[in-house]
């Protein structure tokens, strides 16, 4: 708590110490056979008015340390009071229920609290916090490195031990594409269609809540030194079999992040399980979940570049150094390879790689046959300017050839690595990021859903030669508004296709048929089983339009040009584009 204001006293103990040199210096500079017994009259005359004053600064002292202490017991108990009520009105703590306003009113010099209209310290009121990154202020993201010993702040609960942080955003979104893709806020980037299909020659409107988001994190102490907890994130972008866009468009509450993490502090060890971000995806800063730097487009698909899944894993990370500066993290995900291209197979052969979805899982999609999990590794360092991380992948893929009476098993391990980085070119209100990956077998890890692997003439299967790029720019002209600006792409760079019978197989051969890409209702188009580059241009703004006790108001807007192209084939090099502007207004409560 600010201490509080005190009575200028400290002039009294100098004025006292001026007073007895004066009074040590009066007697030899009378003489003494002229004024003795007047001197003597006028010290004694002096000390009982030092005593006096003496007295009276004494009796002030104790009245100041007895309104001192009586503030101080009001204050608590006020912010008791704003605690388990954050949201009541300011108004009902009135200058008029204090004794002494004037105390209230006039902060000691240099004090960085402020009061308010009302007499009332605003550090009192506890204001939210979020994650400490642009995307965690955007949507209302519970912070990544929270006090449980900290007062209650608006939009959590105490619960025993037990404190709850309440965050997300309800969005009313519209879309506006030149091609129709039939995606909702994220768009299908494979789905923009080519020249042949009619939908190309057809624009794309639409209304959407559907990425409103609800989180709550539950946080304890599970031991004097580990802390727990629990972290739940969802949104309404799934789909069930009666979700529809025509009557009572019914889409389902979905899974978006839900894990819970082991933390020691004192020795920098962090333990998470369950679904999240991977641990490919770039941070803001360290390595800690909800610091993830994820772009500030409202796009739900962000940009493609940009690598991310959110699934299932068990992550370590270990911090090194003075606040934690340096982290190194080790991470075993959920796989889920993407194949690509068409298999040759001699008659009688099969080829098994996937199998639809049974029980609880899916039964419209597929779930391909990796025998082991995903394993990323990073290292990451904040020297003090900037964020720096470099990354490592390692992937498994397999499939299964197989005629009557027996088959053959394929297993093949793919991967690559890349980095990234966050710099404050101005710092707090200019920045720059870039990232990348390369190598086989990462079509997952990009936006775009390129395929991870295709096959060779024995149906084996073959990863994919890729490379996933994303540069940007974001920064606060003024205090209520964020500007953004993303260049992003992800390309296959080599072809792994073949002719067999004069048919082609694999990825991007060169026999493919593209003579009909241009003309509408052809069939003679094979682009879009061989995608070689997604890449976009966007930006944006966001505006905070309101900020009070009941939350945050923001505008944002964005323009997207998105440009596929082909491998080339017979009949040329084919490519497809897409216009895009999207508006979002976003009210968070907890923010």
């Amino acid at each position: 708590m600010t201490p509080l204001p005190r009575f200028r006293t400290a002039r009294f103990p100098s004025l006292l110490v001026a007073i007895t040199a004066l009074a040590a210096l009066i007697p030899p500079l009378i003489p003494r056979h002229a004024h003795a017994a007047g001197s003597a009259d006028a010290i004694s005359i002096m000390e009982k008015q030092i005593h006096a004053m003496q007295a009276q600064l004494a009796t002030m002292k104790q009245h100041q340390a007895a309104e001192n202490k009586r503030i101080r017991a009001e204050l608590r108990a006020q912010r008791e009071l704003i605690e388990a009520d954050p949201y009541a009105p300011r108004a009902r703590l009135t200058r008029s229920s204090l004794s002494t306003p004037s105390i209230l009113a006039s902060p000691t010099s240099g004090s960085s609290n402020s009061v308010d209209s009302f007499g009332i310290d605003s550090a009192l009121l506890s204001p939210p916090r979020t994650a400490s990154t642009p995307y965690g202020e955007l949507t209302a993201t519970p912070p990544a490195h929270p006090d449980l010993f900290s007062p209650l702040r608006r939009g959590q609960l105490q619960i025993g031990g037990i404190r709850l942080t309440l965050g997300g955003y309800l969005e009313a979104a519209t879309i506006w594409r030149s091609r129709y893709t039939g995606s909702d806020i994220s768009t299908g980037y494979n789905a923009i269609p080519w020249g042949n299909n009619a939908l190309h020659h057809m624009s794309e409107f639409r209304q959407t809540e559907r990425q409103s988001r609800l989180s709550a994190l539950v946080e304890g102490m599970l031991t004097k030194n580990i802390e727990a907890d629990a972290y739940v994130e969802t949104d309404f972008q799934g789909a069930g079999s009666a979700s529809n866009s025509r009557q009572s468009n019914s889409y389902v509450l979905r899974t978006r992040n839900v894990y819970g993490e082991l933390k020691d502090k004192a020795d920098g060890l962090y333990l998470l399980g369950g679904q999240n971000w991977s641990l490919l995806t770039m941070f803001n800063k360290g390595m800690f979940a909800r610091d993830e730097q994820v772009p500030l487009v409202i796009e739900a698909q962000y940009v493609p570049g940009f690598n991310w899944t959110r699934n299932s894993q068990i992550r370590l990370v270990k911090t090194f150094g003075a606040q934690e500066r340096y982290a190194a993290g080790l991470s075993i995900e959920n796989p889920s390879g993407v194949p690509g291209g068409k298999a040759y197979l001699r008659p009688g052969q099969t080829n098994t790689d996937r199998v639809s979805g049974t029980n609880v899982n899916n039964p419209d999609t597929y779930y391909a046959t990796d025998p082991a999990p995903d394993l990323v590794a990073k290292i990451a360092a904040d020297p003090g300017w900037g964020h720096y991380e470099l990354t490592g992948i390692m992937r498994f893929f397999r499939n299964r050839t197989s005629t009557t009476g027996e088959g053959h098993n394929h297993t093949t391990i793919a991967g690559g690595g890349g980095g990234g980085m966050v710099l404050p070119l101005i710092d707090k209100k200019f920045y720059f990021q870039a990232s990348g990956l390369v190598g086989t077998g990462l079509g997952r890890y990009g936006t775009s859903n390129l395929p991870d692997y295709t096959y060779n003439r024995n149906a084996a299967v073959t990863p994919l030669p890729e490379a996933n790029v994303l540069v940007g720019f974001y920064g606060d002209p003024m205090a209520s508004l964020r500007l953004y600006a993303y260049g992003g792409a992800e390309t296959v760079m080599s072809r792994r296709g073949f002719d067999e019978g004069g048919s082609p197989y694999g990825y991007g051969s060169r026999n493919t048929v593209m003579s009909g890409c241009y003309t509408e209702t052809s069939s003679a188009c094979g682009a879009s089983g061989n995608v070689r580059t997604v890449a976009q241009a966007t930006g944006g703004f966001w505006y905070t339009a309101a900020k009070g006790d009941y939350g945050t108001l923001r505008v944002g807007g964005q323009y997207a040009h998105t440009y596929i192209q082909a491998f080339s084939g017979i009949g040329g090099k084919p490519h497809t584009d897409a216009d895009m502007v999207l508006m979002s207004l976003r009210y968070m409560p907890f923010n």
